[in-house]
């Protein structure tokens, strides 16, 4: 039996998504689809656009098998750390055999190439990456143009199978990859699997729509960006680009959506406004000058969007402010993300993929949340640790988005320890 696994957030879940599920399982070849997901909260830095148990039942209804939670943690952390956690977390399980991902370019060797440079690329790229960064360009951009200057240009071929362990002699012309989102968090997976060691397999599949923060269409994709921005302005959502099954779950639960950064805008507020800047700067992403940034501005604050916006600059983009908002109101910190994860916290599987769980040894499986404690003892001592505290801020997140739900539309989504497996009743025709 063969499982790919999928990284994923499906904010919400689009034509583009199923067709990455179908085309993952026909490339590999895969007996069974298997999802690591973020939870209440995105890599944005923002609110997931739906809970977390109506975008598992979608995902089941449009193809995958089983579903994990990406801890809150890594969810809403860099590309780096997003990378890392999702693919130490398939590792973990230790029944997938091949991660599947979308990129922009669509060329696994393009990105392999990448990755390999970046794992060692010298003190040389450092260097210019810090000047760029002194000159005001953000560090993203500082990035993706050092690697322009300094990333080797030979156009190779490349064998079908690579060697996780071993160095290619050359690499790709695209310099273009560290410029698209996509790109980027293909080349951190690869990076990934390299640390870890892993002998999990990477494909990429071509995205079908634009790009992740594009706003049209392209046949029957729209970016989830697109859809997002499309319900915003018309009250609605746009159909066509939704799989039957989706569209048919969200307008069955109309008062589970949406939800926004300023939905938390009053949480936000309180939580900075009883923050020193030295307790801020505990928190992941935040630096002495960012804490006292927000600790100076803090007096304008009127929205959580608005200050996002009073607080970027060249240096400080828009995602790392709302990235670092969200840590401070979650209290995450740097050292919750620089373990791999050592649980699977179950949202829902199909009952023909139930006994894939039975494989699984040493790795704890949360299927009941009241026992996800007395299952991390079984952890080494600094395992137990990392899982506890990644679990209790998982329970904070959970906790302020089924209240912040609950206020703006009275929906009251089960509390965590209460949440039921989402298990469709039907298989897959």
């Amino acid at each position: 039996m063969k499982a790919v696994g999928i990284i994923a957030e499906y904010n919400p879940f689009h034509n583009g998504h199923k067709y990455q599920i179908e085309q993952a399982r026909r490339m590999t070849d895969a007996d069974y689809v298997i999802v690591v997901m973020s939870g209440s909260f995105v890599q944005r830095g923002t609110p997931a656009w739906t809970d977390k148990y109506l975008r598992t039942q979608i995902a089941l209804e449009c193809g995958a098998d089983m579903v994990f939670e990406l801890p809150t943690a890594y969810a809403t952390a860099s590309a780096k750390d997003f990378a890392f956690g999702g693919v130490s977390l398939l590792q973990g399980l230790g029944f997938v055999d091949t991660l599947c991902f979308g990129s922009e370019c669509g060329d696994i060797h393009a990105l392999w190439n990448a990755a390999q440079f970046l794992a060692d690329p010298g003190e040389a790229f450092e260097t210019t990456i810090r000047e760029l960064v002194g000159k005001g360009l953000s560090y993203p951009a500082a990035r993706a143009q050092a690697y322009a200057m300094h990333a080797p240009t030979d156009d190779i071929a490349h064998p079908q199978h690579i060697d996780m362990d071993s160095t290619p002699d050359n690499s790709s012309t695209a310099s273009y990859l560290l410029q698209s989102p996509n790109n980027i968090l293909g080349i951190e997976y690869l990076l990934a699997l390299k640390q870890l060691h892993s002998k999990i397999i990477p494909v990429t599949i071509a995205r079908k729509d634009h790009g992740y923060h594009e706003t049209t269409a392209k046949d029957k994709y729209l970016s989830a960006t697109g859809i997002r921005d499309y319900f915003l302005t018309q009250g609605k959502i746009p159909v066509d680009y939704l799989p039957a099954e989706a569209v048919n779950i969200l307008q069955a639960a109309r008062n589970h959506y949406p939800v926004t950064l300023d939905d938390f805008s009053e949480m936000l507020y309180y939580r900075l406004s009883t923050c020193s800047p030295e307790n801020m700067t505990r928190c992941a992403d935040v630096s002495d000058a960012l804490a006292a940034r927000i600790h100076n501005l803090l007096p304008k604050y009127k929205t959580a969007s608005d200050f996002i916006e009073l607080l970027k600059t060249k240096q400080y983009t828009h995602s790392r402010i709302s990235r670092a908002l969200l840590h401070l109101l979650l209290h995450t910190t740097g050292e919750q993300t620089k373990l791999p994860v050592s649980y699977g916290n179950l949202l829902g599987f199909r009952g023909s993929a139930s006994g894939l769980l039975r494989q699984v040894n040493d790795f704890p499986i949360i299927t009941k949340k009241a026992d996800a404690l007395c299952q991390f003892h079984k952890l080494t001592e600094a395992s137990a640790k990392h899982a506890i505290s990644l679990w209790n801020t998982d329970l904070l997140a959970d906790n302020l988005y089924r209240q912040c739900l609950l206020h703006k539309t009275g929906c009251a989504l089960p509390d965590c320890y209460h949440a039921p497996l989402i298990i469709p009743r039907y298989p897959l025709c």
